[in-house]
């Protein structure tokens, strides 16, 4: 995983089936750990080369709510991807949440 500073982070893992190891070794890279409220995974395309389009609902330990979407040919990236962007959303809001408090 690339870090916004160029810096890159790497992990390895097991889990119940390879999106679960996925996430586990984004869980380790990133050092976030929100809780997976829902995961769906649907084709967008059809034939040969279907796009997978994954959808994840996560939840921070504020209990907010994030949703992360991707999209690939490969079922496991498509499913990084989206938890990847859900994870993003997180931290930017967290990021922004502190800001308006130091502001207050």
């Amino acid at each position: 995983i690339r870090i916004r500073d160029g810096q890159v982070k790497q992990a390895a893992a097991c889990g119940d089936g390879p999106v679960d190891a996925a996430y586990e070794a984004i869980r380790l890279a990133t050092g976030q750990t929100p809780e997976l409220e829902n995961y769906s995974m649907r084709a967008i395309t059809g034939g040969k080369e279907a796009m997978g389009e994954a959808t994840v609902r996560i939840k921070d330990a504020n209990r907010r709510t994030y949703i992360g979407r991707g999209v690939s040919t490969d079922i496991v990236e498509a499913s990084a991807k989206a938890y990847l962007d859900a994870i993003n959303r997180m931290t930017a809001c967290a990021g922004a949440c502190k800001g308006e408090k130091a502001a207050l």
